[in-house]
């Protein structure tokens, strides 16, 4: 086997979430979060597990070009060596029915048709765990029992409320706390009542002379309900009279009426309905191409299969055209239906924002 590629490959599959090798198939990654197994007492660090998808066999131009950069030969000459790999690895699969990568993992086959992958338990390719491993986690256990802890805490508390030690704590040196008294909200207490004393003697005044000035001191009414009451009494009693026009003037000026308030119902202004909120579109894609026509040609294989609505997206940042299934709104509901393709159509199905 050419170690090289092995290497190369290793190197990839540290870096890309899908590292496709032509005419072999796909190596296609998941992220796992850090676990502890509380049977053992072990934790495992994050770490990146990889699923072998067969169908996906088509050159990317992902792993000629990083082969083509790594080795300094041209593309030609990386897909010519890439091309003999997998020859290599389909002939040992098929004598020998499984492959072992070096630094990798095994191939495998489950049944003559089946290809499957496990990975190597001594690698792990995420790059955020980098430098840790699996350790076990000893547990703690109490040496000392509640009954213990109390009994020593007792103890210690009968010597410390003995005459001596409390003769000892006496003579010690202790700061004298001087305190002081706050006199504010005394002036603030005798300010309101001075205040409030006030207006009662100068409504009491006012009653006695007849005055009008009584009618707005609550202080003399027995609730507030006849306090507002003789406001209103006042007011009803102090009212104008007006002269009511005859029956016949007022119907003459209805129809003026009715047609003013037409005009208004055609001046009222509606206001600007505000647009919804921008939602968020995730690309459920099932390949990655490194030209158009390879592309259009997986849009017409998906669209066989019943995606209407399968496209190709524009060329991306590394040269690579990628086909869409379809635009799902919400993250929620794109995992949803990523879940669905993946177990029907496509494993290595994946998601990505629609920006």
């Amino acid at each position: 086997m050419n170690t090289l590629i092995i290497k190369c490959l290793a190197e990839l599959m540290h870096d890309c979430e899908c590292v496709i090798v032509p005419e072999l198939g796909a190596f296609v990654s998941n992220v796992c979060p850090a676990r502890l197994d509380y049977a053992v007492h072990r934790l495992t660090p994050p770490t990146k597990e990889f699923a072998f998808n067969a169908q996906l066999v088509s050159d990317d131009g992902v792993f000629a070009g990083y082969l083509s950069e790594r080795l300094h030969i041209t593309k030609q000459e990386a897909a010519e060596r890439l091309h003999a790999f997998a020859m290599q690895c389909l002939a040992v699969l098929e004598v020998e029915k499984e492959l072992k990568l070096e630094g990798i993992g095994k191939l495998y086959y489950i049944n003559s048709q089946t290809i499957t992958f496990t990975a190597d338990n001594n690698v792990n390719f995420c790059g955020d765990s980098f430098g840790l491993d699996v350790f076990t986690v000893q547990p703690i256990y109490r040496s000392e029992t509640y009954s213990e802890v109390k009994a020593v805490v007792e103890e210690r508390q009968k010597v410390k409320n003995t005459p001596v030690s409390v003769a000892e704590e006496a003579a010690g040196d202790k700061p004298h706390r001087v305190t002081r008294t706050n006199y504010k909200w005394y002036r603030m207490a005798a300010y309101s009542a001075v205040i409030a004393t006030a207006l009662l003697l100068l409504g009491w005044g006012a009653e006695k002379k007849d005055s009008r000035l009584a009618a707005w001191n609550p202080f003399f009414f027995s609730s507030p309900n006849e306090f507002v009451a003789k406001l209103l009494n006042d007011k009803y009693n102090a009212r104008e009279t007006f002269i009511v026009e005859p029956l016949e003037s007022v119907k003459a000026d209805m129809s003026v009426l009715e047609h003013e308030m037409e005009l208004v119902e055609k001046t009222i202004v509606f206001e600007d309905v505000k647009p919804l909120e921008e939602v968020n579109y995730y690309s459920v894609i099932g390949g990655s191409f490194d030209n158009v026509a390879a592309a259009e040609r997986c849009v017409a294989k998906f669209k066989a299969m019943g995606f209407e609505k399968a496209t190709v997206l524009p060329l991306n940042k590394k040269g690579n055209y990628r086909v869409e299934y379809e635009a799902v709104a919400g993250k929620e509901a794109a995992m949803a239906r990523l879940e669905t393709i993946r177990d029907k159509y496509n494993k290595s199905a994946w998601i990505l924002i629609k920006k």
